[in-house]
């Protein structure tokens, strides 16, 4: 191979290496770019006849020698480091031992064995760079995309001062900036007292960088310098090579962009991140619910297929609270503050009222309101009948299976709507209670408000406590076997399930709890999660810990319907209250019944990808989560290795997803959280009270049902929110305390049911309290004060 010289506007493609070819992108776009020309196929003792004249031409002190190797600094592999980078050259000589360095460092044995796993060959051309070096005050790095959190919506910049070397070796720690979409500098972490750059430089930098990342197409990992004199040089443009799918791939448009949206009410049901599959099931399947009924009062003319009551970024679900103002907007009797209570259990000042229909509109939609209320308990008769007749079958090949989904995917979006007007009465009457307690039916006390709970709680036969008995009488027949510890409890989950299943009378018991609850579980109604039925992991977790209790204190908490004084009551309240226990109980009903139609199409979907992979057009079945059902029917009839591609860096972006926090209420897309630190001054944190009583105990901070299985007797558990998945754990418990919900949450409910103080929508308790502090909850006024650190 020839050895040549070429400039930066003669360097077409990535021949000449990924250096070369970065900095010839970076000129093409008009960034300033010191001057350089590239050594193509350079080899050691071979010099170009030219090279004294190019580098004459550079006319400066000072040049850098950097090695540009084919594949070096590409999409694929980054070879950060593998090859030699020589800085201050000041003459013919120096250049020459710098080009032999960089040549030789392509043969050392680390430089080798890297091109063969990453590139598979050993052979890869060496080209060499000659720049111009800058007289830096400071450089550093700038990624579009942050490679750690992998968010493509912040942009980072690392700076050290003088050269950058000592950033890119790990010598130097750097001052670290984030910059959001809005040109915002959200994190600022500084090393020394005095900032590294000024925010006009902060901006300079991000302004160009992201021009760059647009004019390529995807994200950059750029090298710059600031001279002594102010002015910005790049040095480097590379892709970064670690990024998953965009985390924002399938976010949805809200219908207006100063929309209020929050995680309360909907992260109680799909807490976290959620694959794509799901998202586009049962994220759309909630839309479709919540527009069904506002079209069927009269609120909305028809339903929308952009979704309009919920919305997804980051791959969270959320609940548009502005989308949910329709039903205030046309109806007469509520307000945006009465919405904001019922969702977010607290008035939401950010949320503003929609402009109202017409008053005979409205008058004539309170009335179908009504109706719909009213018409609940015969719709969700009639659904259970449905239900009993509805049947996915198993089709032989992934086409015919998919149209088998595809053709029954209606009847979820129907169960949906059911399970809606069935929560829309159980909140009505819900809501008279409490303003009846108050006598206003715009605010109440607290001390009001723990009053309706204790009223509402009076209800008996709800499905989730019917199935908490259930387990708790199985968890007492198993705790009094006399190898119930060494067998049970200590054993790994495995010895655990088989000695439970080896045990005649246990395993009727266990096989019938499965038979009836089998498929209630944690996020149960993500198509990938599996339910207990599926992986008995997390419930014989549960049953571990709650016979540790029973065995260490010789008994349990046991489940118990508050006493009503009933003909103290007021008229009023003695005839509604029988009403609003009915309706809770078809609300448990009709969420269970959900939950198993899920169920139901979990196991579906899971029967497609192993149809899928044994096809042989996905490597493995789980990918099929990573599909939107409006990818799947297009992909099955002609699969190929980009959308598969996709879909794994889908899988890998669903990691990221998971690790995001988001504030309870944003006006617009949410953003994540930046962490901060939680201000514990006095020591008290204020939530909703959702079961009253007082207790003192030790916290357990647990985010996932893995660290919940450490609880130990009468620990209080703190956590973001709880589903059904966690409630084997409330016999265990001494009281519980959530970042979110409401005095109707699933979490507060089984408090109720089974004694438990227990606070909600404290918004930050897993961040102000540790594991081991000791707290006061106060299930009356809603407050949990830090006894001890």
């Amino acid at each position: 191979m020839r050895v040549e010289i070429l400039s930066l506007d003669q360097v077409r493609d990535e021949s000449s290496g990924g250096k070369a070819y970065g900095l010839s992108r970076l000129q093409i776009m008009g960034l300033p770019v010191p001057p350089a020309f590239v050594i193509r196929n350079a080899q050691a003792g071979i010099y170009p006849q030219e090279l004294d004249e190019h580098y004459q031409a550079l006319d400066c002190d000072r040049v850098a020698v950097r090695s540009s190797a084919q594949g070096e600094d590409g999409a694929d592999a980054s070879f950060a480091g593998q090859y030699d980078t020589v800085l201050n050259v000041e003459n013919g000589i120096q250049l020459r031992e710098a080009i032999d360095c960089c040549v030789a460092s392509s043969q050392a044995d680390r430089a080798r064995q890297y091109q063969v796993e990453q590139a598979g060959t050993n052979a890869a051309a060496m080209n060499i760079v000659v720049q111009r070096m800058v007289d830096a005050r400071a450089a550093g790095v700038v990624f579009t995309a942050d490679p750690v959190s992998a968010r493509r919506d912040l942009l980072i910049v690392d700076a050290v001062s003088g050269l950058g070397e000592a950033l890119v070796s790990g010598e130097a720690t750097p001052d670290h900036y984030a910059v959001n979409t809005a040109g915002e500098i959200v994190r600022r972490q500084l090393v020394g007292d005095d900032a590294l750059l000024s925010d006009l430089e902060i901006m300079q930098i991000a302004v160009q960088a992201r021009a760059a990342a647009a004019h390529e197409g995807h994200p950059l990992d750029l090298e710059w310098a600031i001279d002594q004199s102010g002015e910005l040089f790049w040095l480097q443009a590379r892709p970064i090579t670690t990024l998953p799918a965009d985390l924002n791939e399938f976010d949805t448009r809200l219908p207006r962009p100063d929309d209020v949206l929050t995680i309360s009410n909907v992260s109680e049901m799909m807490p976290g991140a959620v694959c794509p599959l799901t998202s586009s099931f049962t994220g759309w399947g909630i839309d479709y619910g919540l527009q069904h009924m506002q079209v069927t009062v009269g609120a909305r003319e028809r339903i929308e297929s952009d979704w309009q009551v919920t919305a997804s970024a980051y791959g969270h679900l959320f609940l548009n609270m502005t989308g949910n103002l329709v039903m205030s907007a046309g109806v007469l009797g509520s307000s945006a503050e009465q919405a904001a209570q019922t969702l977010c259990g607290r008035a939401v000042p950010e949320l503003r009222e929609l402009p109202p229909l017409p008053r005979w509109r409205r008058v004539i939609n309170t009335v179908k309101l009504l109706r719909y209320c009213l018409a609940a308990p015969g719709v969700v008769q009639r659904f259970g009948v449905e239900l009993d007749q509805f049947r996915i079958h198993e089709r032989e090949g992934s086409a015919a299976m998919w149209d088998e989904i595809a053709g029954k995917s209606w009847f979820f979006n129907h169960a949906m709507a059911v399970h809606i007007q069935s929560s829309a009465l159980s909140g009505f009457l819900s809501a008279i209670v409490e303003n009846m307690v108050s006598g206003n039916s715009n605010a109440s006390t607290i001390a009001e408000q723990a009053e309706a709970v204790r009223l509402l709680a009076g209800a008996s036969d709800v499905e989730s406590a019917v199935m908490l008995e259930q387990l708790d009488e199985l968890l007492d027949e198993l705790a009094l076997h006399p190898e119930a510890e060494s067998a049970f409890q200590r054993a790994t989950v495995e010895d655990a399930v088989q000695w439970l299943q080896d045990a005649p009378h246990l395993s009727q018991r266990f096989t019938a709890f499965l038979n009836s609850h089998g498929h209630r579980g944690y996020r149960e109604l993500c198509m990938r999660d599996p339910a207990w039925g599926d992986d008995l992991t997390p419930l014989v977790q549960s049953m571990q810990a709650a016979v540790h209790a029973r065995l260490l204190t010789g008994g349990h908490r046991e489940l118990h319907t508050p006493d009503i004084d009933v003909p103290a009551l007021s008229r009023g309240l003695r005839w509604i209250l029988p009403r609003a226990h009915n309706a809770i109980r078809r609300r448990e009903l009709t969420k269970s019944q959900l939950v198993e139609l899920a169920h139901r199409f979990k196991l579906a979907f899971r029967n497609l990808g192993q149809q899928m992979a044994g096809e042989g057009i996905i490597p493995d079945a789980d990918l099929v989560f990573f599909f939107s059902t409006d990818e799947l029917r297009g992909f099955i009839a002609a699969p190929d290795m980009t959308a598969v591609e996709l879909a794994l860096a889908r899988r890998g972006a669903l990691d990221h997803q998971q690790q995001l926090e988001f504030p309870e209420i944003s006006v617009g897309m949410p953003q994540p959280l930046e962490p901060q630190a939680v201000d514990i001054t006095d020591g008290v944190l204020q939530g909703r009270p959702a079961s009253r009583g007082v207790v003192e105990g030790i916290v357990r901070v647990a985010h996932t049902l893995a660290e919940a299985a450490a609880l130990e007797p009468g620990e209080i558990l703190v956590t973001p929110i709880t589903d059904i998945g966690w409630t084997p754990y409330f016999s265990l418990i001494g009281g519980l305390v959530t970042d979110l919900g409401s005095s109707v949450s699933h979490g507060a409910v089984i408090a109720r049911e089974y004694g438990l103080p227990c606070v909600v929508n404290t918004r930050q308790a897993t961040r102000f309290l540790k594991t081991g502090h000791k707290v006061r909850l106060d299930g009356d006024t809603g407050s949990v004060t830090l006894l001890t650190l």
